[in-house]
């Protein structure tokens, strides 16, 4: 009797936490391997001139590229997309840098044309950025900035490239954890076994430690401009990410658009965003 009463508890426990793994599993999966966007808007349709490029990371992947020139600016700015779209997703949000920047758009490992096969929220999306940084360094460009959107704005603020003398950021997530735990809030007491098991995996797959993938910490250690930019109605990556970087790194500028959710900020601010982001790059880029 006792016996079979164990079989049973053995079983009770053991098929369901088998099932739960499955799915942490299932989540893990479909958000380092996302389904491959490419938009179709590309430079030349807003009358812009382009050159295709390859980017090499040192980690020996081939990401692709456009490279934007100026025809007299001396200063180049690195656009980075956000998850898990590519880079034409940025193109209509950035293209007015172009009137006065050198600009170089590319997509992020695992995303778009690009090679690889996991996308990583930011730990090894930092080598994709020195990449680019590379590129634009062996072009003759000696201090460039940086734009990013989203987990760009986060890869971007993750990066400790010195070349990089300016950051503005539209809508960063402070740390990835943080952010997990906000996006399967709706899981009530199984959030916390679902991500901690989720970082198991991308531990055991990826080599990547989550808990370490922290932007907010990456701005305690800054000592370059940083401009801030982030909608009150953002119900994807909520405004107080910006506000929780902003206290790591007080001499960040935060510029909260109202009534702007995730992607929104140029849309709510018009020209205003365009001339705040063209002059924080125009005054701090030498």
């Amino acid at each position: 009797m006792n016996s079979l009463a164990f079989k049973i508890t053995w079983r009770l426990i053991f098929y369901p936490a088998l099932g739960f793994s499955v799915v942490s599993f299932i989540f893990f999966w479909l958000y380092v391997h996302p389904r491959r966007f490419t938009g179709s808007y590309r430079p030349e349709d807003f009358g812009l001139k382009t050159e295709a490029v390859k980017l090499k990371t040192a980690d020996g992947l081939e990401l692709d590229g456009w490279f934007v020139p100026h025809k007299t600016g001396k200063k180049a700015i690195i656009v980075c997309h956000g998850y898990p779209m590519d880079k034409s997703d940025v193109l209509g949000l950035t293209v007015f840098l172009a009137k006065q920047f050198n600009l170089l758009y590319f997509d992020f490992r695992a995303t778009g044309k690009s090679g690889g096969f996991y996308s990583t929220g930011g730990a090894r999306e930092v080598r994709d950025i020195d990449a680019a940084v590379k590129y634009l360094e062996g072009r003759g460009f000696t201090g460039v900035g940086a734009f990013g959107f989203s987990m760009g704005a986060a890869s971007v603020l993750l990066s400790k490239n010195p070349a990089i003398k300016a950051r503005a950021l539209d809508a960063p997530f402070a740390d990835l954890s943080g952010e997990m735990n906000y996006i399967f809030r709706s899981w009530g007491v199984w959030r916390k076994p679902l991500i901690a098991l989720m970082k198991t995996w991308s531990l055991l797959f990826m080599g990547v430690n989550i808990n370490s993938v922290n932007p907010a910490a990456s701005a305690a250690a800054l000592t370059t401009p940083l401009l801030l930019i982030h909608g009150d109605a953002d119900t994807q990556v909520p405004v107080e990410n910006s506000r929780l970087i902003k206290a790591a790194y007080p001499a960040a500028e935060l510029w909260i658009v109202k009534g702007a959710g995730h992607g929104e900020n140029w849309y709510r601010a018009g020209n205003q965003y365009e001339k705040r982001i063209t002059d924080f790059f125009d005054k701090n880029l030498k």
